[in-house]
């Protein structure tokens, strides 16, 4: 996961991370997202996922899913508007959530 999202959870979600770069950050957040997600998705964007089990995405975290929702309003509001890849990413959360 992004390192913001780390800090943010190490310090007790107690403050929202300053974004210094929402490229680098959609970056770091792209590689995470495909990481968590099953493997049967693949590992290349977009992901073509067809419809299967989706028991790696239940987090075992304090905030679980909530940390990737988080991760976009950030991502979001670091940048002055939305990028293709953040709006490749909402849809792709959506579809997931959807599925889910």
């Amino acid at each position: 996961r992004p390192m913001e999202v780390k800090d943010w959870i190490a310090r007790a979600r107690k403050h929202t991370p300053i974004i210094a770069s929402a490229e680098a950050f959609g970056k770091g957040w792209w590689v995470w997202w495909l990481d968590i997600n099953p493997v049967w998705c693949g590992e290349e964007r977009p992901m073509s996922c067809e419809t299967g089990e989706w028991d790696c995405l239940d987090l075992y975290s304090p905030n679980g899913f909530l940390n990737v929702l988080i991760a976009l309003k950030w991502w979001r509001d670091a940048m002055d508007e939305a990028s293709p890849d953040w709006d490749e990413a909402i849809a792709d959360v959506t579809w997931v959530l959807r599925e889910m």
